[in-house]
């Protein structure tokens, strides 16, 4: 009898763990996709921190759910693939933003930038490796306000025989995607460790 009380308790302690979500994410996509620096490819990805009034979470004893439209502001990265054994680190030293629509010209401040992101290994994909910058703060835009998105990025890669410094533009062009999702946390849990939070996978960010 106690154990079949375990196993119970151990089944509700695992549904409570499982989250649903459905709704859609208000984001930017890159136009003319990743740009080559060093033998790199060097991308931007962005995860909204937002969500818009009439969205609402829902959550029971055994299950967590909600529905939800995500926008800005966004948490942001500089994301660069590389070859095992040539691909070292990645350091972005400038960076300027520009939106279309409001006319916002800034640039990012220098003295935040300038770390080294090294390159690991990816788990799945012999061969390849992949660096991860995240940038500090938040991003604040917002797609629909501000529209088209130009962001350019001082870069340089550094490789086993040379380091390559690049001023790259990207264009971004706002976008609308579905955001549906069932995530069983303890399987997240275990397919993360072992890793470093740089290297965690989360389907919120473009």
């Amino acid at each position: 009898m106690r154990f079949l009380i375990a196993i119970a308790w151990v089944w509700v302690l695992m549904l409570s763990n499982c989250v649903g979500l459905k709704g859609q994410k208000h984001t930017y996509t890159e136009s003319g996709g990743a740009v080559e620096v060093g033998g790199a490819e060097v991308g931007i990805d962005f995860r909204p921190e937002g969500t818009r009034p009439g969205s609402f979470m829902m959550s029971a004893m055994v299950v967590g759910g909600g529905m939800a439209t995500f926008d800005g502001p966004f948490k942001w990265r500089i994301e660069a693939y590389g070859r095992e054994g040539v691909h070292e680190s990645l350091v972005v030293h400038r960076i300027r933003t520009r939106t279309e629509k409001t006319g916002r010209d800034e640039w990012f401040p220098a003295d935040e930038l300038g770390r080294k992101a090294t390159f690991r290994k990816l788990r799945d994909r012999p061969g390849e490796v992949r660096a991860r910058y995240p940038i500090p703060g938040l991003l604040k835009v917002m797609p629909e306000e501000d529209g088209k998105l130009d962001v350019w990025l001082d870069v340089s890669v550094q490789r086993t025989d040379a380091t390559s410094r690049k001023l790259v533009r990207f264009s971004l062009d706002p976008s609308v995607k579905r955001q549906d999702e069932f995530i069983f946390l303890p399987v997240e849990v275990a397919q993360n460790i072992g890793t470093k939070p740089e290297d965690w996978e989360d389907s919120m960010w473009d």
